[in-house]
Formats: structure tokens, C-alpha cells, sequence
């Protein structure tokens, strides 16, 4: 009988188990969660009243961060690890196939890092109860999920670059690197395409094109979606002020129902975030396959 991903994620996630990854990842994301809510009240003006759904925002702002970071540590090292110790060799001398190890690797992966994000957001519910009341409880649902979601995103995106990557550094610079141009140049560089088409900065309003590259980031995906089901605006970290928008405008006269004129497109639904995560994490993983399918391992 072929042995198949089966074998080699279940393997994957008990290795991670001894080897106190796992223990390592609920720790940090515990930790964060804890320090996030005990300061969630430093995160808005004193003249706001912080209550669960706000202390919620404020950890997901600083979640952006935090989730795609816990990840990335998680799925980075996934199949190059094994390339660079030798292991690979082994597995594929067996009947696995190199499908059978990206896939395997995959699973094995996204459980650790679903496992860790669930224990700490279930952490996070008590005590955001205990400090702020008790949530909606279908809001916290939606905010639980998104979290998952972008944690999943990564970890794929991940596996994917390891996948694709001959070393270690290669790796980070896929993983580490994409992430990076995601939180600090996605929205300086719309920004400067959007100037350079029509010659102004976007302001209150802005053309389609424009609010649809913004939110081909998965950051900004992300943010859509937990304000979305928090009903409360999710702050870039670090925000970049490139907007000529007022300052300290809500959150409802954000919508871009009314900031575009006409009807919202599908594209720019907020549902549509989930289609943009989605990609995010299958498209890097394909391509990764395909370039580490067609790489000699000699």
C-alpha cells in the first residue's frame, strides 16, 4: 500500500509536538493576547470607551502583526528543513511522492498553527469577559475565525516559499520578505501608482482600482473582515497618514459606499476578503509545488 500526506502530516505535527514548537507558538500567542487586552484601553483616546468589541479592534490591530508572524515561524522552515538536513532524500526513497510531502507538510503545519491560534483566542475569551464584559457572542465567533483564517493564509504562503526555497535564507526571504513588503510598502506603493495616474493622493474619494489594489493585501483583507464583524475600524500598524482624508473620521463615513460613487462592486464587497485570504495562501502554495516538482534536489 502507498504510504501518503497522511503519514508525513501526522508525523509533522507530533515532530512539532516533542520538539515544543507547538508549546513554543501557544506561549508567545498567549502571551501577546494577555499583554494586548491588559493594554487595550492605551490603544484609543482616553475619550473612548473601551468595552469588549473595542478591546477586541485593539487586539486585532496589533494581531496583523503577531499572526502572520506566528505563522510564518511555523511553515517556513516546513520542507526546506527537511531538504537541508538530508530527510527529504529519505522520505522520497520511500513511496512517497513530492506531492505527498508539500501537501503532508501543509496539514501538518496548519494544525500546529491552528491549534496554537485556537488555545490562545480561547484564553483571550476569558479574559475579555473578565476584564470587559462579555462579547457578542457571534461577533467573537467572526473575530475568532478571521484570526484563523489569516494565521492559515500564511502558514500556506509559508510552506509554499519553503517549498520553492534551496536554503534557509532563501526561505525567509520568500516568507519573511513578502510579509514585510506587505505591512510597510504595499500602501506607499498603491499610493504612488494612484499619484502617478491621476496626479493627486487619493482623498475621501478615489477611483475603484485604487481601494481594490489596497485590498489585495491580505493585512487589508484582513482588517476589512474583523471590522467588518466587530463593526468597528481595524487600524493599520503602522498606519501611514498617505490619504487626504480627515482625521479622526468614523468609521460608517469610511465605508466605501460612501466614498465611491454608485454601487460597491463584488470586488470590493467585504466578502470578497475571504476570496483575497484564499489566494493568498493557495496561489504561493502552487507555485511553490511546481518550482520544487521541477527542482533537482542533487
Amino acid at each position: 500500500m502507498r504510504a501518503t500526506w497522511m503519514a508525513i502530516a501526522r508525523k509533522d505535527f507530533e515532530d512539532a509536538v516533542r520538539s515544543k514548537m507547538l508549546w513554543g507558538l501557544i506561549l508567545v500567542f498567549v502571551a501577546f493576547l494577555v499583554m494586548s487586552l491588559l493594554s487595550a484601553e492605551r490603544l484609543f483616546p482616553e475619550t473612548v470607551t473601551v468595552d469588549a468589541a473595542m478591546a477586541l479592534t485593539g487586539v486585532a490591530m496589533l494581531a496583523q502583526l503577531f499572526v502572520p508572524g506566528i505563522a510564518l515561524v511555523a511553515g517556513y522552515m516546513a520542507v526546506v528543513g527537511e531538504r537541508r538536513s538530508g530527510s527529504l532524500r529519505l522520505l522520497l526513497s520511500y513511496s512517497f511522492s513530492r506531492f505527498d510531502v508539500v501537501v503532508g507538510k501543509l496539514v501538518g503545519r496548519t494544525l500546529v498553527t491552528g491549534t496554537a491560534l485556537l488555545v490562545g483566542f480561547a484564553v483571550a475569551g476569558v479574559l475579555v469577559v473578565a476584564l470587559y464584559g462579555a462579547p457578542d457572542g457571534i461577533a467573537f465567533v467572526g473575530f475568532v475565525a478571521t484570526g484563523v483564517l489569516v494565521g492559515l493564509t500564511f502558514t500556506a504562503l509559508a510552506v509554499g516559499g519553503s517549498a520553492a526555497a534551496s536554503t534557509r535564507g532563501r526561505a525567509m526571504l520568500l516568507t519573511v520578505g513578502s510579509f514585510t513588503g506587505m505591512l510597510f510598502f504595499w500602501k506607499p506603493m498603491v499610493v504612488g501608482l494612484y499619484y502617478a495616474v491621476t496626479g493627486s493622493v487619493p482623498g475621501f474619494r478615489a477611483e475603484r482600482w485604487y481601494f481594490f489594489l489596497k485590498r489585495l493585501n491580505p493585512l487589508e483583507a484582513y482588517r476589512v473582515l474583523t471590522g467588518t464583524v466587530l463593526d468597528r475600524r481595524v487600524n493599520e500598524v503602522p498606519e501611514f497618514p498617505l490619504e487626504d482624508v480627515p482625521a479622526g473620521s468614523r468609521f460608517e463615513r469610511l465605508e466605501l459606499a460612501n466614498r465611491l460613487a454608485g454601487e460597491v462592486p463584488f470586488y470590493l464587497a467585504d466578502w470578497f476578503s475571504v476570496v483575497v485570504l484564499l489566494a493568498w495562501g493557495v496561489v504561493p502554495l502552487v507555485v511553490g509545488y511546481w518550482w520544487f516538482k521541477h527542482t533537482d534536489l542533487g
